[in-house]
């Protein structure tokens, strides 16, 4: 006759209030972290026709395992797509972002209309002075401020066609020596700049000396290729560029480098240029020989750098047991990198982390965390094996003088899901429940979970140990992890 201990009966109401259900834990790895709050980010005007991308925030910032359902109000005015929203008509719509099978969402309204009425407020020109030869060519760039401007078309007038005329796409043609003034304006008028212009005859570029050459144009180059719009240089950063004189033949090729504002940005003998505060700048290089010179603009915007290594590390002297949260510390390569924000994943199923690198520990095992820098560029990865503090499972009884082949018994007031008891129970010679574990099979009928070792019992003290995660079959969680202690008799003082 097998002999039957009954280890303990935790009642159902136990079951019932400390967990989650079982299809929830099948159907989302053990590493996912659902999401608590989102927030969506678009422009609340939109005009008829445009398209524009959807920003989803979602916190926590580790959240994964999740589909985001979007919906429109009113399909007639907002069609909404996968990441992106369309206007198709005048009026308004909300627009929601829902995390799918759950009530977490986020909705705006977005008004749609025929125009933008966002006015011209400032016409950047790479030249303010410009020289060309007579009978030759020359093309005016700008830029137009802000960038999302309903106008952008500018008129272009010479204010001295008898020197120079320019066409409606802003090409000045040299018609004689002389002076001319470009007048180039917006649309509705609000803004006017003036190009001065001057038209020389080749003869002109000669000097007095027959022998010299003199320059006719200078061409500044960013590598190889010629600056033709606004270059953008970071604050503290350099960067090289060089000039093309033409004709290559000038017998003074000699150039002066010069900054409108040292201030915003500097440049020295040889061409390099240093952002020193945020603004916009014109660079100018000039012929020694005889002041042609060329202009671009540079707009020196805030130093951002993103790290070329990352790595992590936990404390000194760390303890990778269960109740433990350890804080990982980020360090970064180079030591001016400015984006220092970390996303931070862990995996394994044996540990939690939040957004500042605090790895709390929960279960025994292979615990990896890793670190991604805020462009998903750079990681760095550190894995340890985690185990069971002495604390972790609750001592809830004790049996002497157990047979070394006999089945244990543990009875439950609702029937148990099997595969959660063959993940959840483990048996072995360690109190804690880290080392010496025994080989044991299990098999589930109702309420009762019964256990049998695969050879027998080892002689002496061994542990039986359910973890918190066991379930019933309606995936109520046990919410605690539990132990029981037998004394296992050898051989020789079995009874017949």
């Amino acid at each position: 006759m097998v002999k039957i201990i009954k280890l303990v009966a935790i009642p159902v109401i136990c079951l019932m209030l400390c967990g989650s259900p079982v299809g929830a834990e099948e159907s989302i790895p053990a590493e996912s972290v659902l999401p608590e709050s989102i927030k969506i980010s678009v422009s609340d005007t939109m005009l008829v026709g445009e398209t524009q991308k959807i920003k989803v925030s979602v916190l926590p910032t580790i959240a994964s395992g999740y589909e985001l359902e979007y919906l429109s109000s009113d399909e007639t005015v907002l069609r909404a797509a996968i990441g992106s929203v369309i206007a198709s008509a005048e009026g308004k719509a909300d627009i929601t972002v829902r995390v799918k099978g759950t009530d977490i969402f986020n909705t705006v309204t977005i008004s749609v209309v025929k125009t933008k009425d966002i006015a011209v407020t400032d016409i950047e020109l790479y030249d303010d002075e410009i020289y060309i030869e007579l009978y030759d060519e020359k093309k005016i760039f700008y830029d137009i401020l802000p960038d999302n401007a309903a106008n952008k078309h500018v008129k272009f007038t010479s204010m001295n066609t008898s020197v120079a005329t320019v066409t409606d796409a802003g090409v000045v043609y040299g018609k004689r020596n002389g002076n001319a003034k470009i007048k180039v304006e917006s649309a509705d008028g609000n803004v006017v700049k003036y190009i001065y212009v001057t038209v020389s005859n080749y003869e002109d570029y000669y000097n007095s000396d027959e022998s010299d050459i003199a320059v006719r144009s200078v061409s500044i180059y960013d590598g190889e290729y010629e600056v033709k719009k606004r270059i953008e240089l970071m604050r503290t950063q350099t960067k090289q560029f060089t000039v093309q004189i033409y004709p290559e033949s000038a017998t003074d090729k000699q150039i002066r480098w010069k900054s409108q504002d040292e201030s915003i940005a500097e440049v020295d003998e040889n061409g390099v240029v240093k952002g020193v505060s945020e603004g916009t700048v014109k660079i100018f290089a000039i012929a020694r020989d005889n002041g042609r010179q060329d202009i671009i603009t540079i707009k020196v915007i805030p130093y951002v750098r993103y790290p070329d290594n990352i790595i992590i590390t936990p404390p000194e002297n760390a303890v990778f047991e269960t109740g433990q949260t350890i804080k990982f510390t980020p360090s970064f390569k180079p030591e001016d990198t400015t984006e220092r924000n970390i996303h931070w994943v862990v995996s394994g199923g044996c540990a939690t982390i939040d957004s500042n690198g605090n790895v709390t520990v929960t279960d025994r095992g292979t615990v990896t965390v890793k670190a991604y820098s805020s462009d998903w560029k750079q990681s760095s990865v550190y894995e340890f094996q985690s185990s069971y503090s002495k604390d972790h499972f609750v001592s809830i009884g004790s049996a002497y003088n157990v047979r070394q082949n006999r089945a244990i018994i543990l009875s439950f007031d609702s029937n148990v899901n099997i595969n959660s008891a063959k993940n959840n129970i483990f048996a072995g010679t360690d109190e804690n429940g880290n080392e010496n574990l025994a080989d044991i099979n299990i098999e589930v009928a109702g309420n009762k979970v019964i256990v049998m070792p695969v050879t027998a019992w080892k002689v002496g003290e061994n542990y039986l140990f359910v973890k918190e995660n066991l379930c019933d079959i309606y995936g109520n969680r046990l919410g605690k992890s539990i132990k029981y202690f037998m004394k296992v008799r050898g051989v020789d003082n079995e009874e017949a």
